[in-house]
């Protein structure tokens, strides 16, 4: 991307920011509205910052300049904030983990594909190099290209190659042998047949070939005879030394003519035929039926890698210009800095002893000192000159005076705290009947009042900055002075302030002498020190080990798994359509979900795995049928996060069962360290079984079930990037101790018509790219919609091999094949989850799901009331 369009990316999205601001604050006086309005004001608002959240993005991370970045950095956090509160709203108001905002997307011109703001690796979670390095010594993140270049560099014993030529030339005199059977086989059954030489392969180590080897030379003719070449073959074959040369060459000029002929036909009928297919596709009377995905960049991950060692090497360079310009300053300004300080101190003394006479108590440094005296929180003169005739206060009263204080605080806090509870008691009351304050929600959001803050300070401090002149990226230097110039000054009047203190003392003796009087030294006030509260520091088992040989070990035994290079756009679904055409009389969705909503929602629970300080679940638990696609989720996520992949699936973990507290600390300390990581396991409701089956005993399946809450989700932080995913296609079978352990519960959609449609089209497509552009997709999606994902691209691989793609072009195919292989050539034949099962699922998914359970309850309640009144 250009520092031109760049530059004016950023001043167009200023604006916008300016506009949605305008609106925030003309909202916020509203009063409060009812439930379909407040609605509407939140999808509309959504939709303007999932907007607002790619473009900030984008430029976030095209912005070079270290200043600026981080403006930039502040406005993407907030606004993401935003982003998930407005969310968190449209979910409690459609009580559901589903939200669908056609209205607003129409309005703006948008597509439900439009509100997905996951950008990877944009959003990455950088690690520290130390962390990189380790890492980037194992295969885990390279694609298979890179694994066979490191593959190839590996040594390989002598004795395997050997037996790998070996193979090679076995395999290559069976084609050999197999090739000549099929042409002529009695002649060729003779040679074979003949006795065969013994041969010994012997090889000697640092010996040069004797005989160079060549590519295997085939003499077979293969071209069978054909009637209408028998006079070529026969004059050919004669040999005879009376052969007429000219009816020959006239035969085979013949030939040759007939051959052109053919081969320019062709390629003219071929030309017409595309020709024709571009002009029906220009003039809209045909379309190609190919799936387009989008964000698809090849290049994306190195552009990416270029620009971060671009900031890293500015990052560098601003550190440094902050070094050398505090040296200079310190230097240069630090001797004058303190002149001055202490010349302000005594000019200070000098005017209140020419006025009053006395000396101003010396503010203490549990007041920050003399910076008082800068910023006028002291006594002036005349305030002074009144106290010096008032007695001092005894300790009673100053007791009663402090007793005073508290309690007018005490009564402050009280009634600010009855306040806040009369508000929330009216909110609450409103949202009981469906009426939302959208004023006081905007109003009291942190996010928008940093995007707020964050807009001033910008305008403030860069309106005489011309942006478009640095496209070096270079530091405003001054502004580096002027903040350098600010903590040198905070940290030199505090050396001053002892030093003047010291005189301020010998002013008070010499007064004192001057008067006869007693003199008293005054009392310092330090800050006391903020005493660390000790914590329990847990102890660390594996204080010895490195993090690279801890990595190692999870990995040897099986823990840490590599990860294919996925995205989202690998799991194909579509949305629902349709939903929110379809609300009853409470505005509440009678469709479910389509499969393709489900990736939205993972999306958004992954954000906070992310750069920005976002919230996040510490655990999701993902139920569905077989082969619906979790695991390809789980993986996907992996894949898109650049994480860690730990499975701690029991087939996996029954072997640390002897040493289970050393296991889970090393799982912990490694996903900690290695950041984002994701913790997996398979099938996670036989950890909670409430039967364990006697042929699954031996792997000890609830061996982690307890430990999980307890172990692994209790010492992980907010800020932590790790996640805990779980699958499961019957987790009726599980205890109430997996509600605990998974936070966020979600259910994989069956398949529907638009997902199939897709399915088809895509991986058919993606097989058979030249031959598939005109078949029945609609009706396969029709007619094999019930079965999972999973099920239709095993079939299609199946279906579409390599042999039943060789005769496509002569044998078209027929849409049974797919219905053959679902029901003839699998034993037991292959059916579509039945509609019992999916219910199961439903009423599992209502009663641990908080949104779920909440819209049943309503729904239940909606229809008792209706009852009552027939």
């Amino acid at each position: 991307m250009s520092f031109d369009l760049n530059h004016k990316y950023w001043v167009s999205t200023r604006k916008e920011i300016s506009q949605l601001l305008k609106k925030q604050n003309r909202l916020k006086k509203i009063e409060p509205p009812e439930k379909p309005v407040s609605f509407k004001i939140f999808s509309e608002l959504y939709v303007l910052y999932v907007e607002l959240v790619n473009k900030l993005t984008f430029i976030y991370h095209n912005t070079f300049q270290v200043q600026k970045r981080a403006v930039v950095r502040t406005l993407v956090e907030s606004a993401t904030q935003q982003l998930m509160k407005l969310k968190e709203e449209l979910k409690a108001l459609e009580i559901s983990e589903y939200v669908y905002i056609d209205k607003a997307l129409i309005a703006r011109k948008l597509t439900p594909r439009d509100l997905v703001i996951w950008r990877s690796p944009q959003f990455l979670y950088r690690r520290p190099l130390d962390v990189q390095n380790i890492l980037a010594e194992n295969t885990l993140y390279m694609n298979d290209e890179e694994r066979e270049e490191k593959a190839a560099k590996d040594w390989v014993p002598m004795s395997e190659a050997v037996k790998l030529i070996q193979a090679h030339e076995r395999a290559r005199s069976a084609r050999v042998y197999m090739a000549n059977l099929k042409y002529d086989k009695k002649k060729f059954m003779k040679v074979y047949q003949r006795k065969k030489i013994n041969y010994r392969f012997t090889f000697k180590p640092d010996q040069a070939m004797s005989i160079p080897v060549k590519r295997t030379m085939f003499s077979a003719d293969f071209i069978k005879p054909d009637e209408s070449c028998e006079d070529l073959r026969r004059r050919d074959d004669m040999g005879d030394a009376t052969e007429d040369i000219e009816n020959l060459n006239r035969l085979r000029n013949n030939a040759a003519c007939k051959i052109q002929t053919w081969w320019r036909g062709y390629r003219t009928r071929k030309i017409v035929k595309i020709k024709k297919r571009f002009k029906e596709e220009l003039y809209g009377m045909k379309k190609v039926r190919k799936l387009k995905r989008p964000n698809q960049k090849e290049n994306e991950i190195q552009d990416m890698y270029k620009k971060e060692m671009l900031k890293k090497k500015l990052d560098e360079d601003f550190i440094n210009l902050i070094n050398d310009e505090r040296t200079r300053l310190l230097q240069v300004r630090c001797p004058w800095m303190m002149e001055d300080i202490s010349d302000h101190i005594r000019a200070w003394f000098k005017e209140f002893y020419d006025k009053t006479e006395n000396f101003h108590p010396y503010p203490p440094p549990v007041k920050k000192g003399t910076v008082l005296v800068v910023i006028d929180e002291t006594m002036n003169p005349i305030d002074f000159q009144q106290t010096l005739g008032k007695k001092p206060m005894t300790k009673e009263e100053k007791k009663k005076q402090r007793d005073k204080e508290k309690q007018e605080k005490k009564k402050k806090k009280a009634k600010l705290k009855m306040i806040k509870m009369k508000e929330a008691k009216r909110r609450k009351k409103l949202r009981d009947q469906g009426i939302i304050d959208v004023g006081y929600e905007l109003a009291a959001s942190q996010p928008i009042i940093n995007i707020e803050e964050t807009m001033q300070t910008f305008a403030k401090d860069w309106r005489d900055i011309d942006e478009y002149l640095n496209k070096n990226h270079d530091p405003i230097v001054d502004w580096v002075t002027e903040e350098e110039l600010s903590k040198i000054h905070q940290e030199v009047r505090g050396l001053v302030d002892e030093y003047m203190r010291v005189e301020y003392e010998l002013l008070r003796e010499a007064l004192a002498k001057d008067r006869n009087e007693k003199y008293k030294r005054q009392k310092v006030k330090y800050p006391k020190e903020k005493k660390k509260k000790k914590k329990r520091v847990p102890k660390d088992m594996t204080a010895d080990r490195t993090l690279e040989s801890l990595f190692q070990e999870l990995k040897d035994g099986g823990i840490i798994e590599d990860v294919a290079r996925k995205d989202f756009d690998e799991f194909i679904a579509d949305f629902n359509f349709l939903s929110d055409d379809t609300r009853d009389e409470d505005s509440l969705t009678t469709l479910g979900p389509a499969k393709g909503d489900i990736k939205m929602v993972i999306q958004e629970s992954m954000l906070g795995m992310g750069e920005f300080d976002i919230p996040k679940p510490k655990s999701i638990l993902l139920i569905g049928p077989l082969r619906s696609g979790k695991k390809l989720l789980c993986q996907i996520i992996a894949s898109e996060l650049n994480a860690v992949f730990m499975n701690l699936s029991p087939e996996k973990t029954y072997k640390f069962a002897d040493d289970l507290k050393y296991f889970l600390h090393v799982v912990l300390k490694v996903a900690k360290a290695f950041q984002p990581t994701i913790i997996y396991f398979e099938e996670a409701h036989r950890l909670f079984w409430k039967r364990v089956p006697p042929e699954a005993r031996e792997i000890k399946p609830k061996l982690l079930g307890t430990s999980i809450n307890s172990k692994i989700l209790k010492p992980l932080k907010k800020q932590d990037k790790i996640v805990l995913i779980g699958t499961s296609n019957t987790p009726w079978s599980a205890a109430g101790g997996i509600k605990k352990a998974f936070q966020k519960v979600l259910l994989i959609p069956k398949c529907d018509y638009g997902t199939s449609f897709l399915l088809w089209l895509e991986l058919m497509t993606e097989n058979a790219p030249d031959d598939m552009k005109e078949h029945a997709y609609s009706a396969l999606a029709r007619v094999l919609q019930a079965y999972s994902s999973g099920e239709i691209t095993e079939n299609i691989r199946e279906t579409l091999n390599v042999q039943r793609k060789m005769r496509l072009q002569t044998e078209a195919l027929d849409p049974h094949e797919f219905l053959e292989c679902f029901i003839s050539k699998n034993d037991p034949p292959i059916f579509p989850p039945e509609q019992k099962i999916m219910d199961k699922f439903t009423k599992w998914f209502g009663k641990f799901n908080s949104l779920q359970k909440s819209r049943n309850k309503f729904i239940a309640q909606r229809l008792a009331k209706a009852s009552k009144k027939k």
